[in-house]
């Protein structure tokens, strides 16, 4: 009697603790948290675009994704290396550049060196929104919830 009375608890507390386990969703949801902090911290510097988004680029390389499904492990990573890539481009848009491109511009007769700066820049950029949009894609199909303050809202 008492052998099944332990085997009973046994087998109700194993089920309550497998219940309690944390779904695909919920782990892309923290991790997802996570990139809204790293956002909020990296807002808060009074530094380059290019510097915010090595930050966010190191932090992010930083989070564990192991216990999350392998193809939003996969986007993700692609979201931090773009991130990386971008942050030399951000970087180097700015009015030193400008300048320089303007001067050369004149200097060679070529309007062609103006706003090339900004026009890598946009570039990166709109690979971290295509990396972004492919990572909530996915964080959406496994009924991951987005925080607002990096879903736009």
């Amino acid at each position: 009697m008492k052998t099944t009375i332990r085997t009973l608890i046994a087998i109700i507390t194993l089920s309550m603790l497998v219940s309690c386990s944390k779904s695909d969703g919920d782990r892309i949801t923290d991790v997802l948290n996570q990139c809204a902090q790293t956002s909020h911290k990296a807002a808060a510097f009074n530094s380059s675009p290019g510097a915010q988004a090595n930050f966010i680029a190191a932090e992010g390389q930083k989070v564990d994704v192991s216990k999350c499904p392998a193809d939003f492990r996969m986007a993700f990573q692609a979201h931090v290396l773009a991130w990386l890539q971008a942050a030399p481009y951000l970087a180097n848009d700015n009015l030193g550049t400008s300048f320089i491109e303007g001067l050369a511009a004149g200097v060679t007769d070529d309007p062609r060196y103006i706003g090339q700066a900004g026009q890598q820049a946009a570039y990166a950029a709109q690979q971290i929104n295509q990396t972004y949009y492919a990572l909530t894609q996915i964080a959406a199909k496994y009924g991951a919830r987005i925080p607002r303050s990096i879903a736009g809202e």
